[in-house]
């Protein structure tokens, strides 16, 4: 792929924004759950599951584990692990474990809190038990057993869709040759490739080894073959249309940022028109113009919310355009003599930093009071964190452009490999002024109150924790892949992947910039486990989808670009199960009289993105996966919550 198409496709994506293991069970003891967040019984309650596994030659195996739960005394959260060999359980294992404590929890709207522990016999790793490892916690909370001639092999994903895992074949194999009559694998998954590389259909496999094999989507659909109980499952609900109070402030909100982005077009058509011509290659201006009509579009509907979200979409990536073009333009006066300089003066981010301090000083004065100033600061401070990480990722990228300075390149050269980390830098101020607009019309209005004894710091903890696990899941998937068959380091792989998209960059950077982050606000106080929250709801979802997105589902071309999907018909499973999830949730929102404006907004903007490009179809997912996120952050924060 030529350099020109690589950078347009990085442009692009930024407008848009081993063993493999699974598992079976035996047997449950316990009670019953009370319904709603009551606490479980103190009692330990545990499930041995047994791992399907493959081992270097390719074989399959079957394991064991035990999952446990139980109540724990200062109201924590913790996932112990403990194993009878050194490093028994590898780091995709025990990521996979950490998901299925929050997975699970999420799902059944548990407390917050709780001691989870993976007993391993023998060495194991790999994401692939993770389905069934959700499946046995739920159980354990239901108090229900699974059937002990049962298994399941799968992912576990933030909402509860199951993801594809390899060795399928040999795993069916291996159960049926263990006792096993029926395996659940992966939506998608029955034509899997064999230890030899060969296509088989794994329904045959498993009829010549007595193993009934049945494909399954999504969690809901695993537990009730599991256990033979039903898990009652989201409804979509078709209206979830704001009142007029909120409309109304929607539409002046809307009407602005068209205005912007038709300011933006003209200034961009103003240019020279070489400079206009570089900056439609990158193909920024086609993309705004797709959002701004998306936009128009919802508008007309009445989709108020989704329409605001959309324009400033469009504004933003207009902007961009033209202030990079515009930035760019001296130099073709100036030449190479201009350049230190121009390098010089676009590095001093003082003042872009300054904005951004400043407004994270504003949001530390602010007390939310309701469900919905929640909703605001918590996408107040994960706007803000995106900003300043695409700053930062633009900041170094700008740095590293001086080190070429010295050497023999063409001007144009350099001017159009200067308009990626220029895009970025200026992607980083329009982030920044869009998290403002979004904070102005979500915050103050109706919502009903918070409940003053709930713990902060607690629920901020608990989707921090879920953010890192599922950046431990990503790290061990694809770049741990692709690093192991090109002889690189897993670092290498996520660098490269840095530059292509934005989200691996915000993932690593927001990880260590947290900690900081919170210190700056006060550690301890509430703006700063505010903060915490924003920062856990935003990289829980965005850490979800890289996993969703590289190691499950997503074909990349050899410069890593994502190109299309390896399961289309998983994919619409998750659509349509986020989509029933996050309707659900603002349903009984506003039926508890709060006014969820800017989730209402993620879920009508994400139903036209469905029909993109794939990036584009990623990001619908996770948008329908960040609102419902949010929605059950307002519920653990709520006064009458479940």
């Amino acid at each position: 792929m030529q350099r020109r198409e690589v950078r347009k496709k990085r442009a692009v994506a930024l407008a848009a924004a081993v063993m493999l293991t699974a598992g079976c069970a035996s047997t449950t003891t316990g009670t019953a759950m009370s319904e709603g967040m009551s606490a479980v019984s103190s009692d330990v309650r545990s499930i041995t599951i047994s791992p399907l596994f493959t081992r270097g030659n390719g074989e399959g195996g079957v394991g064991e584990e035990v999952v446990s739960r139980s109540d724990t005394s200062d109201s924590s959260f913790r996932v112990d692990f403990s194993e009878d060999e050194v490093s028994g359980l590898g780091d995709a294992s025990r990521a996979a474990s950490w998901n299925a404590a929050i997975v699970s929890t999420l799902l059944m709207s548990q407390p917050l809190n709780g001691r989870f522990e993976f007993e391993i016999t023998g060495s194991i790793d790999g994401p692939s038990a993770g389905a069934l490892k959700t499946v046995a916690l739920v159980a354990l909370q239901r108090g229900e057993q699974i059937s002990s001639t049962a298994t399941m092999t799968g992912t576990i994903n933030a909402t509860g869709t199951i993801g594809p895992v390899g060795g399928i074949p040999e795993k069916v194999a291996a159960a049926g040759a263990d006792g096993f009559d029926t395996v659940l694998i992966p939506l998608g998954q029955r034509n899997s490739v064999d230890r030899n590389g060969d296509s088989v259909d794994v329904v045959r496999v498993g009829e010549r080894a007595g193993v009934n094999v049945v494909e399954v989507g999504d969690i809901f659909e695993a537990y009730g073959l599991l256990t033979g109980s039903d898990l009652e499952q989201p409804r979509l609900n078709a209206d979830t249309r704001l009142d007029n109070r909120a409309y109304d402030k929607i539409d002046a909100q809307f009407t602005a940022a068209m205005g912007r982005y038709d300011a933006a077009l003209v200034q961009l058509n103003s240019l020279n028109v070489a400079i206009a011509r570089t900056m439609t290659s990158t193909g920024l201006p086609d993309s705004a113009a797709k959002s701004a009509e998306r936009a128009r579009d919802l508008q007309r509907q009445g989709l108020a919310a989704g329409a605001l979200v959309t324009a400033l979409e469009a504004a933003a990536v207009m902007e961009a355009a033209y202030a990079v073009g515009n930035s760019v333009t001296p130099l073709l006066t100036q030449g190479p003599d201009g350049l230190s300089a121009f390098v010089t003066q676009a590095t001093n981010t003082g003042p872009a930093e300054a904005a951004f301090f400043s407004f994270l000083d504003s949001l530390a004065t602010f007390e939310p009071k309701t469900l919905t100033d929640v909703e605001a600061i918590v996408n107040a401070y994960a706007g803000t964190f995106d900003a300043l990480t695409i700053l930062d990722f633009a900041v170094n990228e700008l740095e590293a452009m001086q080190d070429r300075m010295d050497q023999r390149i063409e001007l144009e050269e350099f001017v159009s490999a200067l308009s990626v980390p220029l895009i970025y830098l200026e992607a980083a101020k329009s982030q920044l002024a869009g998290t403002k607009v979004v904070w102005e019309v979500g915050r103050d209005n109706p919502g009903a109150t918070i409940d003053s004894a709930v713990d902060l710091q607690q629920v901020g903890d608990f989707f921090r924790r879920g953010a890192d696990a599922n950046l431990a899941a990503f790290r061990t998937g694809f770049p741990a892949q692709v690093a192991e068959r090109g002889g690189r380091s897993i670092d290498s792989v996520i660098s490269r992947l840095s530059y292509m998209d934005i989200d691996v960059a915000a993932a690593v950077h927001q990880k260590n910039a947290q900690p900081a982050i919170e210190k700056y606000l006060g550690e301890g106080t509430p703006s700063g486990f505010y903060a915490t929250l924003g920062y856990g709801v935003s990289n829980y979802v965005r850490n979800q989808q890289l996993v969703e997105k590289y190691y499950n589902n997503a074909i990349t071309d050899e410069n890593l670009a994502v190109t299309g999907f390896l399961y289309e018909n998983a994919l619409s499973n998750a659509f349509d199960l986020a989509r029933a999830q996050l309707s659900s949730d603002i349903a009984e929102l506003q039926a508890g009289g709060t006014q969820p404006v800017i989730t209402v907004g993620q879920f009508e903007s994400a139903s036209v993105r469905r029909a993109g490009t794939p990036i584009e179809q990623f990001n619908a997912l996770g948008a329908y996966n960040s609102g419902y996120l949010t929605t059950r952050v307002m519920t653990y924060l709520s006064s009458s919550g479940k």
